[in-house]
């Protein structure tokens, strides 16, 4: 599985071990510093499922279900309940996690009873929490039923398990697909399935 941010790579091999490379001035790379990497350097030696790149920060997943965040966390995305970067991974959650996906400077993860959460930048209402608040601690924005989750650079859609497709957040150039070009502070539902 291979994995691009905006300023570095990750990848999983087989045996479930996490590699990166590129820039790391925030430890976004999780090797405890903040120096580029030109070649791979390995982050995690198994068991990780998933991998996610943000702008600065990036995320993974284990097989125990718990979710791992490192790198930049200015607005909050790595969702420690601090601003402060990370130069090795923090754990987000201890188990129950099925699923990731990093924005720019926003996070969000499905657990696995269907529910939702972000945490991170929100000036866009990129989090869909009904609110522009940053947080730096996950805010559960769905309670179930979500099977899938796909995050842009501000804005967000995601899939229920009747197949609906639903967006929120930033809507320059009607990119959430709702007819309008008006920001979204929670979700609309753009399909209704089937």
């Amino acid at each position: 599985k291979i994995i691009t941010g905006w300023n570095h790579s990750l990848y999983i091999k087989e045996d479930g071990s996490l590699w990166g490379m590129g820039r790391n001035s925030m430890g976004h790379l999780g090797d405890n510093s903040t120096t580029n990497r030109s070649t791979p350097i390995q982050i995690e030696s198994g068991s990780v499922l998933a991998a996610s790149a943000g702008d600065n920060h990036s995320l993974y997943l284990k097989s125990d279900g718990s979710l791992w965040a490192m790198g930049r966390n200015n607005y909050g995305q790595l969702g420690d309940s601090t601003n402060s970067d990370r130069l090795s991974a923090v754990q987000i959650e201890s188990d129950s996690v099925n699923s990731i996906s990093a924005g720019a400077f926003h996070s969000f993860y499905l657990k696995n009873d269907g529910s939702l959460w972000a945490m991170g930048r929100n000036d866009w209402y990129q989090l869909g929490d009904g609110t522009s608040t940053n947080r730096s601690t996950p805010v559960q924005i769905q309670s179930n039923e979500i099977v899938s989750i796909a995050v842009g650079g501000h804005h967000n859609l995601y899939i229920k398990e009747n197949g609906s497709l639903w967006t929120f957040g930033y809507n320059l150039n009607g990119r959430l697909g709702d007819g309008t070009t008006t920001n979204r502070s929670t979700p609309v539902q753009i399909e209704s399935g089937g």
